[in-house]
């Protein structure tokens, strides 16, 4: 078995942990010893990573060919399905009307690695995904009945939530407007400075508001903020929303949704603490979109880099764009920093760093201070294990390497605590 050890010197040690733990994830199986700052990674299948958890945000072009039909009726006949809005991992959006002909949105639950329909019904996929299935569902209602006492001017409004045909729905505010990704897509210059202050502190009241409810939305991108006939932003799709209290010391598990350029890099490990400060990293990477007109370098790239050594590749905002009032853009970049102790840590503190830019008043330590720095260490490049190893070593080697395994296991879970 070959051990493939980088030889290089790392900045911060808890970077190259985290960057090993997702090496890991991604299919390569090893060991991570934040004792020795060893990330000892040999090819071959995965060990700890979660099928299931991984399968359930990717999207299966054919998986919505049988999606309700135009005129199928729900909740007996309440709401009327008029066609196809739009489809993800965890469910399928209709455009509908209710009873007294009022047009909204209807969300399905329908997590397509887990379940298939059969007619208007929808079945887990085998007897295996049954539970899966339906904790999914029932977690789908409890969420939902969560949203709907979320009542704010930023934040689409849910009216209804009901089960039928063997699953879960809810009825949801209808915007009439566009969303970000296609103005965006539409306009190299969407949106002046003024707006886009403006837009991004409505935005931030509203993520605030959920926070404090105890709600990650851990979706926030271009494609769900709406902008309606006002201009006023409102934020969308839940459907990846989980609630929680929200600690430092509360590890999530559960439904995942990558979108490169918006995800951080928390997103990508299987079990990796996720906070408020993921929320703001993906919508300081959407207004980074808004002025820049791209998404900033996805983040497992950026680790990457930061764990070999190497510059960031992220490009600051600060300096390259006029028009902002000071700090303003200082702010995105500090929110969209790789690692999430580094960023803003509330949504509450980025509008206070917004309020007193646009003061005049000078910003507190505890906003602006840099990347905690740790000193550098170099990585032994010695094996540990050769080919031609006798078989009393080989079998030390083997206990050895059980240990480590053990060890390493536990040191990503206390960098990521």
């Amino acid at each position: 078995m070959t051990v493939l050890r980088p030889k290089r010197i790392y900045p911060d040690e808890s970077v190259v942990v985290q960057y090993c733990a997702q090496r890991l994830v991604a299919g390569a199986f090893g060991v991570v010893s934040s004792l020795t700052g060893r990330c000892e990674v040999t090819q071959g299948p995965t060990q700890i990573s979660n099928q299931l958890e991984s399968e359930l945000g990717r999207v299966d072009p054919d998986a919505f060919a049988d999606d309700l039909k135009p005129g199928t009726e729900l909740l007996g006949g309440h709401y009327t399905i008029i066609g196809f809005l739009n489809s993800g991992g965890f469910g399928i959006t209709y455009l509908a009307k209710d009873s007294l002909n009022r047009t909204v949105v209807i969300k399905e639950c329908f997590p397509n690695s887990l379940c298939r329909r059969s007619t208007s019904l929808v079945r887990a996929r085998s007897r295996k995904h049954q539970d899966d299935f339906r904790g999914f569902v029932e977690n789908f209602v409890a969420e939902a009945k969560s949203l709907a006492r979320l009542v704010h001017p930023n934040i689409v409004g849910v009216h209804q939530v009901f089960e039928d045909n063997d699953t879960a729905y809810m009825a949801i505010d209808f915007i009439d407007g566009r969303d970000l990704h296609d103005i965006l897509d539409s306009t190299d210059q969407a949106f002046t400075p003024d707006q886009v202050v403006g837009m991004l502190k409505r935005m931030l009241s509203a993520v605030e508001f959920i926070h404090q409810a105890g709600i990650l939305h851990r979706d926030i991108s271009p494609d769900n903020i709406l902008v309606d006939k006002t201009g006023n932003p409102i934020l969308i799709d839940f459907g990846a929303a989980s609630e929680q209290v929200v600690r430092a010391t509360r590890v999530l598990t559960g439904r995942r949704v990558i979108k490169e350029g918006y995800s951080p890099q928390e997103f990508y490990l299987t079990g990796a603490e996720q906070g408020p400060s993921s929320d703001l990293y993906s919508l300081g990477a959407t207004f980074y979109h808004v002025i820049t007109g791209k998404a900033p370098p996805e983040s497992q790239r950026r680790l990457a880099r930061v764990a070999e050594g190497e510059m960031d590749p992220y490009q600051p905002l600060a300096g390259r764009y006029a028009g902002y009032p000071p700090g303003f853009l200082e702010s995105i970049d500090k929110a969209v920093r790789v690692m999430p102790r580094d960023r803003i840590q509330s949504a509450g503190d980025w509008l206070d760093w917004i309020r007193i830019s646009e003061e005049g008043g000078p910003l507190p330590n505890r906003l602006t201070a840099a990347p905690a720095t740790v000193k550098s260490r170099k990585v032994s490049s010695q094996p540990i294990v050769g080919p031609k190893a006798s078989g009393a070593k080989r079998g030390a080697a083997i206990v050895a390497g059980v240990l480590l395994i053990t060890a390493g296991l536990a040191a990503i879970w206390w960098a990521l605590r």
